[in-house]
This record gives C-alpha cells, structure tokens and sequence, in this order.
C-alpha cells in the first residue's frame, strides 16, 4: 500500500512539474497566406508533362506514384498491343491466299479459329489497359488541381490533441489512487473529446 501511494504521489509531483509552453491569444498574429500559388498553372503543367503539377505543388514524394501508376498499365497495353499485332499478322497470311506470305511461326501449333480468339483476347486487353492508362492520366492532372487548391490550407488551429497525467479514483469509498493519462482531442472550435 505504501508503494501504491508512493507512485501516486511521485506520479502527481511529476505531473504538476511538467509544463508546456501556453499560447495565449495575444500572441498570435493572424498571417494571409501568399495567393501567388496557382492551381490553373499545376493542372495545366500536369496536364502538358505528367507530374510536373506534383512538382509546381512541391509534393515530390508523388512523382514516382504518377509515373507509376501511368507506365505500368501503359508497358502491358503495349505487349498486349504488340501479341495481337503478331497473331494478326499470322492470321492474315494464312488467308490471304498469297502464296509468298507463309506464317511460318505458328502453322502447327495454332489452327485458324485458335488465332482469331488470341487476336479478340489481346485486343480486349490491349483497349483496357490504355483505357487505365488514360484513368491514371486524369487522375493525375485532378490530383495536382486539387492539391493546388488545398496548398495554402491549414487545419492546425481546428484540430489538437493534448496527453496530460490524471489521478483517478476508482472506488469512491476508499482511497485508492490510480495514475492514468487523458487523451484530449479537439476537433473543429467548439467540440472536445477526453479519453481516459
């Protein structure tokens, strides 16, 4: 019992002795942002050369997820592409009925019908993935857009957190200190949050 009560204590002196710096309203001085930042300027430079608008908005860490999410689906539209141009071309000599045109790769191992549903295959898939490579274009100039519009916005007067030391007492009748923490969580001007 009297080391319980030694921790609270040591707990309560430790607590009451450790302050932080209190900002009071007369010392803060209310800044404009700069409004030179312009979100016509990063939409049109991510539009004109992809991750150049992430660049304008000084998020660097982005560029590579920019290309990234553009050169993946691009590099398969393009084998993609690539297959069914060769089973085509395949095809096409062997119907052609031009006797210098021979398909010399796959006579044997593909009959007509086997060429015409590889040549439908890669074709659906070669049109999706340009069609995702398209996807990852806009979505990169509307990231840069709507990062240039949130550039100058600040949330650090309307969203706090604050963990201070508590005693609380957890049966009435007795004294039983027990040292705890409290969470305090502001959201918004007005509303607070404490967990313990």
């Amino acid at each position: 019992m009297k080391a319980k009560l030694f921790f609270a204590f040591l707990f309560i002196f430790l607590s009451a002795i450790c302050t932080a710096q209190n900002i009071e309203a007369s010392d803060t001085v209310l800044v404009s942002p700069p409004t030179n930042h312009s979100p016509k300027k990063a939409t049109i430079f991510s539009a004109v050369v992809p991750g150049l608008g992430q660049a304008y908005n000084k998020k660097y860490w982005k560029i590579p997820l920019v290309y990234a999410a553009i050169g993946v689906p691009l590099y398969f539209a393009m084998d993609q592409a690539s297959l069914f141009n060769e089973y085509k071309d395949a095809y096409l000599s062997r119907v052609d009925d031009d006797p210098t045109t021979i398909d010399n790769k796959y006579t044997g191992v593909y009959t007509d019908d086997n060429l015409l549903s590889l040549i439908d295959y890669h074709r659906k898939y070669r049109d999706l993935f340009y069609v995702f490579t398209g996807v990852a274009y806009i979505l990169n100039v509307v990231d840069a857009a709507v990062d240039a519009h949130l550039y100058y916005f600040d949330i650090s007067d309307d969203l706090s957190a604050t963990l201070k030391p508590n005693i609380l007492f957890t049966n009435p009748n007795r004294f039983e200190p027990v040292p705890s923490l409290t969470f305090s969580l502001k959201i918004g001007k007005k509303s607070s949050y404490q967990y313990h």
